[in-house]
C-alpha cells in the first residue's frame, strides 16, 4: 500500500509531466524582443509574446492559438490561428516557420528574437 505522502509525490509529478508536455514549442513563455534591442523600454511593435500551451506567438495586435506543429530538428512551422485583439476579426496569415536553438530564443521572419522574462520592462 503507498503512503498518502508518496501518493501526493506521484499525482504532482503526473500534473508536472502533462503540463510540460502540453506546450507545442520548446520555449520559455514570457516576452522577447529583437536579439539587438534592450529589454527595458522595448515598444509594443517590437515585442513578441509566448505564453505555452497552444498559445502561438502574439504581439501588442494579435492573439495567435496554434492549431498544427510540424518540426525537422529545430526548425518549427506553424500553422496559427489569429484574432485582432481589439475587434475580434481573423487575421488571415500563411505557415510560419520558426527557428528555435535553444529555450530562450528563436528566430521568426529573419528576425532574432531573445527572452527579457514574463513581464514588459518599462
Amino acid at each position: 500500500m503507498l503512503k498518502p505522502i508518496r501518493v501526493v509525490a506521484l499525482m504532482a509529478a503526473a500534473v508536472c509531466t502533462g503540463a510540460l508536455a502540453a506546450d507545442m514549442l520548446p520555449l520559455k513563455q514570457g516576452i522577447y524582443v529583437p536579439a539587438n534591442r534592450p529589454c527595458k523600454g522595448a515598444s509594443n511593435a517590437e515585442i513578441v509574446n509566448y505564453w505555452g500551451g497552444k498559445s502561438s506567438f502574439g504581439s501588442a495586435q494579435a492573439e495567435c492559438t496554434i492549431s498544427k506543429v510540424t518540426r525537422d530538428g529545430n526548425v518549427f512551422t506553424i500553422t496559427d490561428k489569429c484574432a485582432d485583439i481589439r475587434s475580434g476579426g481573423v487575421i488571415v496569415g500563411g505557415p510560419t516557420v520558426v527557428t528555435i536553438p535553444n529555450p530562450t530564443s528563436f528566430t521568426l521572419a529573419g528576425e532574432a528574437y531573445r527572452y527579457c522574462g514574463a513581464k514588459v520592462q518599462f
